[in-house]
């Protein structure tokens, strides 16, 4: 990691406790500091007659006091359990998304907690959705509890971003000592797959797969891995191969506009679907 710093959102919560213990796992593993962010947007008393907009209310004395209490309590837990780790923790007034957008700049990972989702929610958007469009850095957003053993799954399509999602599942699983199963999803034209026409695409598919494979298997080549082409919808094939996992990385698309919130990404698709941690990672990393 360029960045030697892992910036988790946290409001104390039970899925923020979770994201808050992999980062501090993480930075066991790599020597990472590790900063807990607790961003909050102060609501505002806006008469409903008025006609001009009003300031916001700062947070009183009391808010402030009870976050203090709040993350202290994480900052003595972390020097429990993790007490070689560097920790560190922010307050930021303002929405938690764009909060840990900004900070993602200067940070190696963004961490946040992470139940499934339901459809609607999904389609709306959430904090972990919105994180991972804008972030400048991989965004692993915590669910699950993963056995120890499991392996790293990558999502590989044939973009730009299929090197760096690879790379990112190589680094992960070298630190954990656990494989990677490198996965293609191949949805056949026509539905026929036994046809001359996909069986040769599903070859060559294969072989480009392996080639890209092969680069990362040379730079950590004491990380086992497996290479497959899957027939289904991309998004559907790799939610299912991440139920045996710990973590499974895809490339994460950055949002332009609203037509690209609600056009389907396996990325999305992964936030509603899977039950493991999931790594969605930026092509330009």
């Amino acid at each position: 990691m360029a960045t030697q710093r892992i910036v988790v959102g946290y409001d104390g919560s039970p899925d923020a406790r979770k994201a808050a213990r992999w980062a501090l796992d993480e930075a066991q593993r790599t020597g990472a500091t590790v900063e807990l962010l607790y961003a909050y947007e102060w609501p505002s008393y806006v008469p409903a007659a008025a006609m001009m907009p009003a300031a916001a209310v700062y947070p009183d004395a009391d808010a402030d006091d009870a976050v203090g209490e709040m993350l202290g309590r994480a900052l003595e837990t972390a020097g429990v359990t993790h007490p070689c780790v560097r920790l560190r923790t922010r307050v930021e007034h303002g929405t938690a998304a764009v909060a840990l957008a900004q900070r993602s700049a200067e940070a190696a990972l963004v961490v946040v907690g992470g139940p499934r989702h339901s459809p609607m929610r999904t389609l709306l958007g959430s904090t972990s959705a919105s994180v991972s469009a804008h972030a400048r850095c991989p965004v692993v957003v915590v669910r699950g509890e993963p056995r120890d053993t499991a392996p790293v799954v990558a999502g590989v399509d044939e973009s730009p971003a299929a090197a760096t999602v690879l790379g990112f599942a190589f680094e992960q699983a070298a630190v954990r000592g656990v494989p990677v199963r490198a996965v293609h999803g191949w949805p056949p034209p026509g539905g026929d797959l036994l046809c001359d026409a996909n069986l040769s695409a599903v070859a060559a598919r294969r072989r480009r797969l392996e080639a890209v494979v092969e680069c990362w298997r040379g730079r950590f080549p004491q990380v086992p891995v497996s290479a497959e082409v899957l027939v289904g919808a991309p998004g559907e094939v790799l939610a299912e191969a991440a139920a045996g996992a710990q973590l499974v990385v895809a490339g994460a698309r950055a949002r332009r506009a609203l037509r690209v919130t609600l056009r389907p990404s396996i990325g999305r698709h992964l936030l509603h679907r899977a039950r493991c941690s999931i790594a969605l990672v930026h092509g330009n990393r």
